[in-house]
């Protein structure tokens, strides 16, 4: 195991399963040469339709009978304009990548000002999401269907 930098490569191995995912579903995808909060931007060819990722990726952690995994997000960016990109959580037990968690920035904004989503420290959101008996959760909030959410990358 890479002990300098782990940080680094295992950001960028999520980052890499991510956009897997997304070649699969048949979207193009890209890496911007400058990061400016966008981790990947996915195309689709027939329609000209671009869409912005935010990738964070974890480890689980076991705990119980549950696993959890916990992600920081920027508030900046959480509440940056335009609005128009998904955040995808990734997480990885022991020997292989879990399910992707997909929410719009909006939907992701929605349920930390209304229902009081993760918890803030300075300027950053920390979501500890649970992973028992197929569902997903924060804080008792159900967001299960957010997992494997692919439903603003289908192309009619």
């Amino acid at each position: 195991m890479i002990k300098n930098n782990y940080h680094l490569y295992f950001g960028k191995a999520g980052q890499l399963v991510v956009m897997s995912e997304f070649l699969l579903r048949g979207w193009n995808v890209a890496i911007p040469e400058v990061d400016e909060g966008d981790d990947i931007f996915v195309v689709r060819h027939e329609t000209s339709k671009l869409m912005r990722i935010q990738v964070k990726a974890s480890n689980l952690k076991v705990q119980r009978n549950s696993k959890y995994a916990q992600f920081n997000i920027s508030l900046r960016q959480l509440f940056d304009t335009p609005k128009n990109f998904h955040f995808v959580f990734v997480s990885r037990n022991e020997n292989s990548w879990e399910s992707l968690l997909i929410i719009n920035q909006l939907q992701l904004l929605d349920l930390y000002k209304n229902q009081s989503l993760g918890s803030t420290h300075k300027d950053s959101l920390t979501l500890r999401l649970t992973f028992k008996n197929g569902k997903v959760t924060n804080k008792q909030i159900d967001l299960t269907e957010y997992q494997n959410n692919f439903e603003d990358f289908i192309i009619f």
